[in-house]
């Protein structure tokens, strides 16, 4: 069975200080709705997981299996031979 995939259009990295906890909120669109998902990582992943938004276009959000995942990259894509 495939999965649905949504392309994560926006989000907003937080840090929960009451609960001292990062927050991470991103958004899609559902058949042109506007969706959103807040997750609450290990604080471990955190830096991880912010590294991979920033850094790695297009990113996608699979919720059948509640994972955010990145497309097929050439390796080195970003190096110049210069």
């Amino acid at each position: 069975m495939a999965y649905k995939i949504f392309m994560v259009e926006n989000y907003v990295l937080r840090y929960d200080r009451k609960n001292e906890r990062p927050w991470i909120i991103f958004h899609y669109k559902e058949d042109g709705i506007w969706r959103n998902v807040n997750w609450f990582p290990p604080k471990e992943n955190a830096v991880y997981i912010a590294d991979m938004l920033r850094n790695e276009k297009p990113i996608y959000w699979v919720p059948e299996g509640e994972y955010l995942t990145t497309s097929g990259e050439v390796v080195g894509e970003e190096e110049s031979s210069a």
